[in-house]
């Protein structure tokens, strides 16, 4: 964990929405960026995740998953209706080079309609993970058929989906700056993402998060042994947030931020140094090679 673990891990769409009709753009703009951060740093993990799977590099969004009552705010500001739609795509990644492109309805994945994936999905599960999932099942540097709808025309294309780490990133509407993981994703806060300033800033916050997956840590140990996987998961994501292209410098200035915004130091879990301590530490560690990572 990063900051203090207030956050559950609950995908956007199944939150309170706030008031404001202009949220629907935020979030899908906060959609897109995590859907940039996460390819990258999923690519820069190479084999270490504990899981891997096919990875196209894009994000799915779906109306289901939100209250019926924002439907209508979500038509007349996003343009989303019945289908799915595609609401972030990394450049470079397999959706990129497939020409498919943001506001695309999904229509169909591997010649399986969008309709049937969500009559077979699990109960618990949102149609747009549903989906995501199986292109995660999809066999890697295989050819992998996408039907979408674009500007009213039907538009078909195949993908090329490749090995990555599995972890996902749930992107939880909370105005917390926070961020946290289990054995298998990380959630992070929409506060956490506006108060990011940068992508390098938000790189190293799940490039931490990611570590944990990476290196399967566990809650309930004692003060102590957390304190050491809180390091171990500082060392390692800013080695991931730097074979990702980020840079480390820009990164740990969200560290100084937050020293600032935290000067009595009660939003500071016990498991963790202090702000200006985790500074030093991660300056003081040697620029790292060898990327993508290799399993530890």
């Amino acid at each position: 964990m990063l900051v203090v673990p207030v956050l559950l891990a609950v995908p956007p769409a199944a939150m309170a929405q706030e008031s404001a009709p202009q949220w629907p753009r935020l979030l899908r703009q906060d959609l897109a960026r995590v859907a940039r951060i996460e390819w990258r740093l999923r690519k820069a993990a190479g084999n270490s995740c504990p899981v891997n799977a096919a990875d196209a590099g894009l994000i799915i969004d779906d109306r289901r998953s939100y209250q019926k009552r924002d439907w209508p705010l979500l038509e007349r500001t996003l343009g989303m209706r019945e289908y799915p739609v595609i609401v972030g795509i990394a450049p470079g990644s397999p959706a990129s080079l497939a020409g498919l492109r943001e506001g695309d309805e999904v229509l169909s994945l591997a010649n399986i309609s969008v309709e049937t994936i969500e009559k077979q999905r699990k109960p618990e599960s949102l149609v747009a993970d549903a989906l995501l999932e199986t292109i995660a099942q999809a066999i890697p540097d295989s050819e992998f058929s996408v039907v979408v709808r674009r500007n009213g025309v039907t538009i078909p294309a195949t993908l090329r989906p490749v090995r990555h780490c599995a972890a996902r990133i749930v992107l939880a509407t909370d105005r917390s700056i926070d961020a946290h993981s289990d054995d298998r994703n990380i959630a992070i806060s929409t506060g956490m993402v506006a108060f990011a300033r940068t992508d390098d800033e938000l790189a190293l916050v799940v490039g931490h998060e990611l570590a944990h997956v990476i290196n399967r840590d566990r809650r309930g140990s004692g003060i102590s042994a957390r304190r050491t996987m809180e390091d171990r998961a500082d060392e390692l994501g800013l080695r991931l947030m730097v074979c990702a292209g980020y840079d480390r410098d820009l990164g740990i200035a969200l560290f100084a931020r937050l020293d600032k915004r935290d000067w009595l130091g009660f939003l500071r879990a016990p498991t963790h140094r202090s702000w200006p301590a985790r500074i030093a530490r991660l300056r003081a560690l040697p620029d790292h090679s060898g990327c993508p990572i290799a399993k530890p």
